[in-house]
């Protein structure tokens, strides 16, 4: 029997409201387990397929998620455990001031933000 691996599955779904003149776009990363990136391609479209769906707002507006596609598809290089990563990106010839653009102070991380927690302690890792 095969192992089966893990892939990291960036689906776009569209949310668009009825009058509305511009759609906004979800971007949600689902894990997904597969033989190979064939079976993972068509396991994350089924799963973005299950996120289709309409319905009428309170205010009489239709509003629509409709699955748009794959942002990507990527293997996960590392058993998963504390501390294993699970993404790799690179970008070539950044200068400082890009770098300090990249990194987002504690408090304001989406995963902070939800949580609502904030302390004094030092925003700057040296």
């Amino acid at each position: 029997m095969e192992l089966a691996n893990w892939y990291l599955a960036d689906l776009v779904v569209e949310v668009r409201v009825e009058g509305a003149g511009k759609s906004v776009v979800h971007f949600d990363l689902h894990m997904v387990r597969a033989k190979d990136a064939t079976e993972a391609y068509d396991k994350a479209l089924r799963i973005g397929n299950g996120k289709s769906k309409q319905y009428l707002r309170e205010d009489g507006n239709l509003i629509s998620f409709i699955f748009r596609g794959l942002n990507d598809l990527v293997a996960v290089d590392e058993e998963f455990g504390d501390g294993a990563r699970i993404l790799f990106r690179s970008q070539p010839e950044m200068t400082e001031d890009e770098i300090q653009h990249v990194v987002t102070p504690r408090d304001y991380l989406r995963a902070v933000q939800v949580e609502g927690f904030h302390d004094d302690r030092s925003e700057t890792i040296q």
